[in-house]
C-alpha cells in the first residue's frame, strides 16, 4: 500500500509541477489561432526592415511607384520581386536592382519569375489571377511584353 501511495503521491506531484511550469513558460496566446502563439504575428509584422522599405525606393523610381501605386499590385512590397537590394540602396549608381536578386541563377527568364507567383494552381483562390504554364512560352516572348510588371492588368 505505501507502493501505491508514492507512486500516486509522485504522479500528481508531477502533474502539479507540469501546469505550473506550463503556466510560466506558454504564453496566454498559445492555441488561440491554432497550435502557435497568436501574439507573434502582430510582434513580426511590427519588426522594422532596415534596408528594403517601399518608401526608399520611391525617391528615385517616380514612374514605377506611380504605376504601382494604382496597380494590382500595390499591396506587395517591392522587396516580395526585387529582393532587400541593400547595395542598391547604398549605392545606386555602383550596383544595379538586378545584381542581387533578378538573377539567371534564381530564375532562367521572365516568364518563370512570374509563375513563382502566377502558376496555375488548384490550391490558389478562385480570383487570383493564374496563368497556365502554356501561355506565353513562345520563344522570345515574356510577360513583360504585355503586362506592366507594376500594374500588371495594363
Amino acid at each position: 500500500m505505501k507502493i501505491t501511495t508514492r507512486i500516486l503521491l509522485l504522479y500528481i506531484a508531477g502533474v502539479i509541477i507540469f501546469f505550473a511550469a506550463r503556466s510560466v513558460f506558454v504564453p496566454p496566446s498559445f492555441g488561440e489561432l491554432g497550435h502557435f502563439r497568436a501574439k507573434s504575428m502582430e510582434e513580426i509584422a511590427s519588426i522594422q526592415t532596415k534596408v528594403g522599405e517601399n518608401f526608399e525606393c520611391f525617391d528615385c523610381h517616380v514612374k514605377e511607384y506611380a504605376s504601382w501605386s494604382v496597380g494590382e499590385h500595390k499591396g506587395i512590397s517591392c522587396m516580395s520581386c526585387h529582393g532587400l537590394i541593400k547595395a542598391h540602396a547604398k549605392s545606386p549608381d555602383k550596383h544595379e536592382a538586378r545584381d542581387e536578386f533578378l538573377s539567371y541563377e534564381a530564375y532562367p527568364s521572365i516568364v518563370d519569375f512570374c509563375l513563382s507567383c502566377h502558376a496555375e494552381s488548384p490550391s490558389k483562390p478562385a480570383n487570383f489571377p493564374q496563368v497556365t504554364i502554356e501561355h506565353g512560352r513562345e520563344e522570345f516572348w515574356n510577360c513583360t511584353t504585355c503586362h506592366d510588371p507594376h500594374n500588371p492588368v495594363r
